[in-house]
């Protein structure tokens, strides 16, 4: 690199400079810079002096604009006698850098200042490094009148001062601006300030700035920052964006941090200053073009954007169209206006602000508040927008459209007594273009604690509201939860398209005005499905002929007996999940269920191996199977289909007498049972299904005379394991567990009632009792409703009598084929419902106390070693309980 230094006037090393005097000569400055040009024959000027006095005449005639690049680093404190410190500084002046790299390190020492009268700087390529406290990137001093700093694309400035800074002018009405192009990085480290020393302005921490801390100041102050760019403050009291005092500073697509104790991300501040010679309050602008995201912590103390003071407004607009704009917002922090501040946004699909807003127009208790007030409008936009709103807050006016506006949940959603609700008051009007409300409420009765939303002008639109249940076990309801309360013209409708529910109850979403003693503008919440109240009879015709004359028997007064006040009938919902719930504990404790017949058909079939009457045999039966019934309260309708499959086998037969017979055996079966519950009020359903296994032993004893009449019982046990699963319509699928042990004993006497040629006629009654043991296991749904079986060791008993014919057809002579056509009738009794409990309420299966049965169907035996059987049924109770089976079996002896 070729290198060439350029010898000092001597004048200009002896010549002291005149503080504040403004008028220096060239004479009188020290250029302390050296020409370089690198391999690829590009220019570059090192400098440790401040750039105010730089003479082309030292530099061979290089006009600062020729080099590609300047370079100025300074290590001393800023000071105008001499003029130092200063990377870059300017006084009425006019500079271009294609790229400018600058580095200070003492207190106050800026990267560029610009003093007195229109200076205009324009640099392509910035970077500044600022590390002495108060040492801002750019100042344009309070002492400047109409100067503009012009920076191009990723501008890089981080700084111990302010980053950009824009001083209202003292010296007239010009406009400061700073005009900074895409991508640029601003950064702050320092405590927040803003104070003057002498008759220069200094301060520290904000990193983008418009305003002035001097009343006297009639100029403007602008900044304005292109797309992409990024604005970061680390210190306390230290605003990330902030404009006072009628300073305006207007943003493109821009992210934005604020660290620090008291720190806010945008402030919008008024002040005083002169208008018109005149000290005055005015208001300060940031205006908001693009895509906005900021981070601050939420506390009291700092706020994202923070509007205060008359005619201060942050606005999604386009200052120079004047025109609104949105933009994707993404802000983790709170808002405030106050003082007649304005914040107003225009939110679109992709949105999301997390925090709460205070407007201050109300207070905590609800009551108004007209002398400290500000205003806060939110338009939100789109499915994929959303407020979460963490605290009570109070907006001027909202329109959701399509979006999201949801109430924070607390940290635990299962205490009820440690749920402090939140309140929205929206002072204006509130707009839903199918918007979301999302309230946390524990879901009760009446005097249940609930998020509100309060409208104290009108509502319009249509809002889908849906509600997280904070440890609410479900309860009845009379008038409602009331969740919207309007004030105002209450044309606005709210809904629920999802299901709301609690326990065994569904919850609904419904206008004041039909409910009775309800406040016809406001919104409940409501576990009672009572018809909507019609109101008054409308005035009937007038009598065209009345009675002329008094009454002959006037009223004597008031009735000394009155009839009692009509209470309106409570009609809870009930969820369909019920009926799941029950038909699966229904078949999980019957599909098993078996009978002798049912089991093994015909056992007495002679053996034609060796002409004795036993059984050595291999069994298998199949069975599908529907069953309807409602439940307690006749809201629900449940249809299921089950599917079973049983094999098993003898493991001993032997007999004591040598006409009786005892067997002893082994069973297996597997099972799966489909069901569909609908809810006959809101229409809504449920599904529910069972799957399992069972192993069990049996033993049989049959009295056996010869011509076959005489006495058998029947017993078994087995065990039986299931999974279960309930999915209800809108709700997460739910998984639990069931077993238990079922015993029988079984028992009849068969009696022969003649014969013809071909065929024996018989009557045989018969009674069973079954213990049913299979319990599921309590499950807590991802609701939070505690789901629990209520039906312990139900019994059924089952009396009846069949009639059966045994023989075969003419056909059949000399075949060793047999033909067994019976009808059976059953009266079936349970001394238990089967009975569900979610969380305090319970929900039972209804018509199955009491059943009758009718059976028929046909068992033969095929040859010497095959038998099969195949029979249906059906069984009919109260409340149109009904239940269709179809078995087909098969047994080979050996």
């Amino acid at each position: 690199m070729e290198k060439k230094q350029r010898s000092l006037s001597k004048l200009a090393l002896v010549v002291s400079l005149s503080i504040g005097a403004g008028a220096y000569s060239s004479t009188a400055a020290a250029d302390i810079c050296t020409d370089s040009v690198d391999s690829n024959g590009k220019k570059h000027l090192s400098c440790t002096s401040t750039i105010y006095y730089y003479n082309p005449g030292d530099h061979a005639g290089m006009q600062l604009s020729e080099y590609d690049s300047v370079t100025v680093v300074t290590t001393t404190g800023a000071s105008t006698s001499p003029l130092q410190g200063w990377a870059v500084y300017g006084n009425s002046s006019t500079y271009n850098f294609k790229e400018l790299n600058l580095e200070t390190v003492g207190s106050k020492s800026d990267g560029i200042v610009t003093k007195n009268g229109a200076s205009n700087i324009t640099i392509d390529k910035l970077k500044i490094r600022t590390t002495g406290s108060s040492a801002d990137g750019i100042n344009v001093g309070k002492e400047s009148n109409g100067t503009i700093v012009t920076v191009g694309d990723n501008a890089d400035i981080d700084t111990k001062g302010m980053g950009v800074r824009a001083n209202s002018s003292a010296n007239g009405a010009g406009e400061n601006l700073i005009v900074i192009g895409k991508s640029a990085f601003i950064t702050s480290r320092e405590n927040g300030s803003n104070t003057e020393f002498g008759s220069y302005e200094f301060g520290t921490g904000y990193a983008v700035y418009a305003g002035n801390t001097n009343s006297a100041a009639t100029g403007e102050a602008r900044v304005v920052l292109g797309d992409n760019s990024t604005i970061t403050s680390l210190g306390n009291n230290a605003h990330a964006v902030y404009a006072n005092k009628g300073g305006v500073i207007e943003l493109g697509s821009t992210t934005i941090t604020a660290t620090g104790t008291g720190s806010h991300g945008i402030y919008a501040e008024a002040g005083s200053k002169k208008v018109a010679g005149v000290t005055a309050t005015v208001g300060s602008k940031v205006y908001l073009a693009g895509d906005t995201a900021i981070t601050i912590d939420r506390n009291g103390t700092k706020f994202a954007i923070y509007a205060k003071g008359v005619d201060s407004l942050v606005s999604s607009s386009d200052r120079l169209s004047g025109s609104d704009t949105s933009g994707i917002f993404t802000i983790d922090g709170n808002l405030k206006a106050d003082n007649k501040g304005t914040v107003d946004l225009r939110m679109t699909d992709g949105s999301s602000f997390t925090g709460m807003a205070t407007s201050n127009q109300y207070d905590s208790s609800g009551v108004a508040n007209t002398t400290t007030d500000g205003i806060i409008n939110l338009s939100i936009s789109g499915a994929n927008s959303v407020w979460n709103m963490t605290e009570n807050s109070v907006v001027s006016d909202l329109t959701l459209t399509g979006a999201t506006l949801k109430y924070v949940e607390p940290a635990d959603l299962t205490d009820p007594t440690a749920f402090v609700p939140k309140n929205l008051i929206v002072a204006g009007n509130y707009a839903s273009n199918n918007g979301v409300l999302v309230l946390n409420t524990v879901l009760e009765d009446d005097t249940s604690a609930t998020d509100k939303l309060i409208v104290k002008g009108d509502t319009s639109g249509h809002t889908d509201v849906k509600i997280v249940n904070i440890g609410g076990n479900g309860a009845l309801t009379t008038q409602g939860i009331e969740i919207v309360q309007v004030e105002g013209n209450s044309v606005g409708t709210f809904g629920n398209s999802q299901r709301i529910v609690a326990g065994a109850f569904d919850y609904f979403v419904r206008s004041g005005s039909t409910i009775t003693g309800a406040d016809a503008n406001n919104w409940y919440l409501i576990s009672d499905y009572s018809p909507t109240d019609p109101g008054p009879d409308p005035d009937p015709d007038p009598d065209p002929d009345p009675e002329p004359g008094p009454d002959p028997d006037p009223d004597p007064g008031p009735d000394p007996d009155p009839d009692p006040e009509i209470v309106k009938p409570v009609n809870p919902v009930y969820r369909p999940e019920a009926g799941s719930y029950l038909a699966n504990l229904a078949a999980s404790n019957t599909m098993f269920i078996t009978r002798l017949h049912d089991r093994l058909g015909e056992t007495q079939y002679t053996d034609a191996l060796t002409g004795e009457k036993r059984v050595t045999s291999m069994w298998m039966r199949h069975v599908g199977g529907q069953n309807r019934f409602s439940d307690g309260s006749r809201q629900l309708r449940t249809t299921s289909n089950r599917y079973v499959m049983q094999l098993g086998g003898d493991l001993a037969q032997w007999s004591t007498d040598g006409l009786d017979r005892w067997h002893v055996g082994l069973m297996a079966g597997y099972a799966n049972n489909h069901n569909h519950t609908k809810s006959k009020v809101t229409g809504y359903t449920s599904k529910g299904s069972v799957d399992g296994y069972s192993v069990g032993l049996y033993g049989t004893w049959y009295a056996n005379r010869e011509d076959k009449t005489g006495t058998y019982i029947d017993t078994w046990l087995m065990y039986s394991w299931f999974d279960n699963e309930v999915k209800g319509q809108q709700l997460a699928n739910e998984s639990y567990k069931s077993r238990g042990a079922t015993a029988s004993i079984e028992g009849g006497y068969s009696f022969k009632l003649g014969a013809s040629e071909r065929a024996t006629y018989w009557i045989q009654p018969k009674a069973q009792v079954i213990w049913m043991g299979v319990d599921a296991k309590n499950h807590t749904e991802n609701g939070g409703t505690r789901v629990t079986s209520e039906t312990n060791d139900n019994v059924m008993t089952r009396l009846g009598v069949r009639g059966y014919a045994n023989g075969h057809s003419e056909l059949d002579d000399g075949k060793n084929r047999e033909f067994e056509p019976f009808v059976e009738l059953n009266w079936i009794h349970n001394t238990e419902n089967y009975t569900v409990k979610m969380n305090q309420y319970k929900s039972s299966q209804s018509g199955a106390r009491n059943l009758g049965e009718v059976k028929m169907g046909v068992e033969g035996k095929l040859n010497n070693n095959l038998t099969s059987w195949v029979n249906v049924g059906y069984q009919f109770g109260d409340h149109a309980y009904n239940d269709t089976q179809a078995m087909v079996g098969v047994k080979y002896s050996f």
